[in-house]
C-alpha cells in the first residue's frame, strides 16, 4: 500500500526550514539548495511543492507573519483579565525566545525587501493593520475606547523598537528591558 503524504505538512516543513536560511542569509543569500539542506531533503522535493525560490520566500515571509498573528489571536481569546491578555499578546510580538527571535530575523529581512517590493509592502501594511486592530481592541478592554487606536499605534512603534534592539542584540538584559518597558507602558494605561 502506498505511503500517504500530508502535502500541507510537507509544504509547512519546507517553509519553516526556509525561515532559518532567510534569518541567517537574508533573501539574496537564500537558495533552494540551502533550504533543502536545512530541511534535510533534495531541491527536487522543494520544486514539487513550490514553483521556485521567489514563491517559497514569499510564502515563508507570509507564514512567519501568520504564525505570530495566530498565536496572538489565540491569546486574545483567553479568559485572562484584560491587562494580562494585552501583556501576553505584546510579549508574543517580541523576540523573547528562540522561536520568536527567528521570526524577528525573518521580519527584519522582510521589511528590507518590502522597501523595494510593492507586493511585500502591501503585505506589510496588511499585517500591521491586523495587529493594530487586535491591539486597539485589547487596549479598549483595558482602558476604554478613548484613544485606543492612538495607543495601539504607539504600542506597535514601541514593540518595533524594542524588537529590533532585542533581535540585533538578543541578550538577557535586552529581553528583560523589553518586558519591563512593556509592563510599564501597559500599567500606565
Amino acid at each position: 500500500m502506498p505511503k500517504q503524504v500530508d502535502h500541507e505538512a510537507r509544504r509547512r516543513e519546507l517553509v519553516e526550514a526556509s525561515w532559518d536560511v532567510i534569518a541567517r542569509e537574508g533573501i539574496e543569500g537564500t537558495t533552494l539548495r540551502k533550504v533543502a539542506a536545512a530541511a534535510d531533503c533534495t531541491t527536487g522535493r522543494i520544486a514539487h511543492y513550490f514553483s521556485g525560490r521567489d514563491e517559497l520566500i514569499r510564502l515563508a515571509l507570509r507564514a512567519a507573519n501568520s504564525a505570530a498573528g495566530k498565536r496572538m489571536v489565540e491569546i486574545a481569546k483567553t479568559e485572562s483579565n484584560a491587562h494580562e491578555r494585552l501583556r501576553r499578546v505584546v510579549y508574543e510580538g517580541l523576540p523573547l525566545d528562540a522561536a520568536r527571535l527567528r521570526e524577528w530575523k525573518v521580519w527584519i529581512v522582510f521589511w528590507a525587501a518590502a522597501a523595494s517590493n510593492d507586493d511585500l509592502a502591501r503585505e506589510n501594511v496588511r499585517r500591521y493593520k491586523e495587529w493594530q486592530r487586535l491591539l486597539s481592541k485589547l487596549i479598549s478592554d483595558v482602558s476604554g475606547p478613548d484613544d485606543a487606536d492612538v495607543h495601539a499605534l504607539t504600542l506597535v512603534s514601541l514593540v518595533d523598537g524594542l524588537g529590533i534592539r532585542t533581535a540585533l542584540v538578543p541578550s538577557k538584559s535586552n529581553r528583560s528591558l523589553a518586558r519591563a518597558t512593556v509592563d510599564n507602558w501597559i500599567a500606565g494605561l
